[in-house]
C-alpha cells in the first residue's frame, strides 16, 4: 500500500470523518459521473500527497505554523497518514487505487467504473487505517 498524507476532520474515536470533504470526494469537482451516476475511470478522486509536507498551505492547520509557516488552513483538521510504501501507481484497498499525477500528488481513484455510492463506500472502509501523523 503507497504511502499517503491527507488532512481531514477528525471524529471523537480518532479516525477521519466520513464526507464530501473529508474522506470523501465531491462528484463533479474530484470525480467526473456518467448519466447513471457512474465514477468514470479517469485519474480523478480523492486527492492525496507522498508527505505532509507537499500538502497545499490552504490546506494545513493555522495552529502548524511554527512548523510550517503560511499554514492557513482550519484549525478543525489534522493530517492523516496511511500505508508505507513507495507514491506509485497500484492497489490502495478493496476496489481502489493510487494514481499519481506528479511527484507531489495523487488521488485515490476506483479500478473501475462503479456507483458513486460504491465508490464513496470503498473510500469509507480505508477509516481504521489512517492514522494521525
Amino acid at each position: 500500500m503507497p504511502r499517503v498524507f491527507r488532512v481531514m476532520r477528525k471524529e471523537p474515536d480518532g479516525l477521519p470523518t466520513v464526507n464530501q470533504t473529508s474522506l470523501g470526494v465531491r462528484p463533479g469537482i474530484d470525480v467526473d459521473l456518467d448519466v447513471q451516476n457512474n465514477v468514470l475511470v479517469n485519474g480523478k478522486g480523492m486527492s492525496v500527497a507522498p508527505n505532509w509536507r507537499d500538502i497545499n498551505l490552504n490546506r494545513i492547520p493555522k495552529r502548524l505554523r511554527r512548523i510550517v509557516p503560511g499554514a492557513g488552513g482550519s484549525n478543525n483538521t489534522f493530517c492523516f497518514r496511511m500505508g508505507n510504501g513507495a507514491f506509485v501507481q497500484g492497489a490502495f484497498g478493496n476496489g481502489l487505487t493510487l494514481e499519481p499525477d506528479s511527484a507531489t500528488h495523487g488521488n485515490v481513484a476506483p479500478e473501475q467504473v462503479i456507483p458513486i455510492a460504491t465508490y464513496e463506500a470503498d473510500i469509507a472502509a480505508t477509516r481504521p487505517d489512517w492514522q494521525e501523523d
